[in-house]
């Protein structure tokens, strides 16, 4: 539990301890944000994403049938309300927070997607995370029809998001239908936390690498990779008892990573440290 924010972890472990879909997407990714920005107002983030709702109501509700009102969605999140990719400064970490998509129309394609998921959600539209590699999309469920949230473009098949993730990794990654499978809310929360971690361990900000590895354990207690990458920065921290604590949880989830020399020493080495503390 991180010490500075202990109302706002303990909540959000609660939401994830549920079932993949039934954790409350927009609450959990408010509440990664709330750590980012003490005092963020959860519940009026939430009001507004129902005003949102409301706003592009009537022009769904007109729509015949659920791939039409899907692409009738799109063209009014995207044209009129403004919300679009940021590829001018992509890495920004604003574009990883919900909050911050709200308030400025801008977001990187993932936390756009989940604002389409949400959106859609409260107009009665099944709309589902696509993780492509390198991109994320949503689809129209039970339909072939899928939206790309940071470019505004609606009505893509499936022969299109073959030829993005082509043109992505230049022809080096072999595009796979299995691709096209929909995430869950916990798959979703994951790769957000994943994507703000890379920035955060570009940028060398390792207190905020570590607040972010503890939700993707939260997330995901039983991944014996991020056990050894917290433990990792919890060394760089100097919190070298809490870091055993991880290697000793990777040993167990890992029987045979105690038998790599490497690893032996590493484990010696913090081991030594944790004993020295008082």
């Amino acid at each position: 539990m991180d010490e500075s924010f202990p109302e706002t972890r303990a909540s959000f472990a609660a939401l994830v301890d549920r079932p993949g879909d039934e954790i409350p997407l927009a609450e959990a990714a408010l509440l990664i944000a709330a750590e980012e920005y003490p005092g963020l107002d959860v519940r009026d983030y939430l009001a507004r994403l129902d005003a949102l709702a409301d706003s592009v109501r009537e022009a769904v509700d007109n729509a015949q049938r659920p791939e039409e009102a899907g692409v009738v969605l799109a063209q009014r999140l995207h044209d009129v309300e403004g919300f679009r990719g940021n590829p001018d400064d992509y890495y920004d970490p604003r574009n990883s927070f919900l909050n911050e998509v709200l308030d400025r129309r801008s977001g990187i394609p993932i936390t756009l997607s989940l604002l389409y998921i949400e959106v859609g959600r409260r107009l009665g539209l099944s709309i589902k995370g696509i993780g492509l590699p390198g991109h994320f999309l949503v689809q129209i469920a039970g339909s072939a029809t899928y939206l790309d949230p940071f470019s505004g473009q609606p009505n893509l098949s499936a022969e299109d998001c073959a030829l993005r993730v082509e043109s992505i990794f230049g022809g080096r990654l072999r595009f796979d239908n299995s691709m096209l499978t929909p995430w869950d809310n916990r798959g979703i929360l994951s790769r957000m936390l994943t994507n703000l971690r890379e920035i955060y361990r570009e940028r060398g900000d390792r207190p905020r690498s570590l607040g972010v590895l503890d939700r993707l354990v939260l997330l995901d207690p039983r991944s014996s990779v991020l056990r050894r990458d917290r433990a990792r920065v919890l060394a760089d921290l100097g919190l070298y008892r809490k870091a055993l604590r991880d290697l000793d949880e990777f040993r167990r989830l890992e029987p045979r990573a105690r038998r790599g020399e490497r690893f032996r020493t590493w484990y010696r080495s913090v081991r030594r440290m944790a004993g020295r503390m008082n």
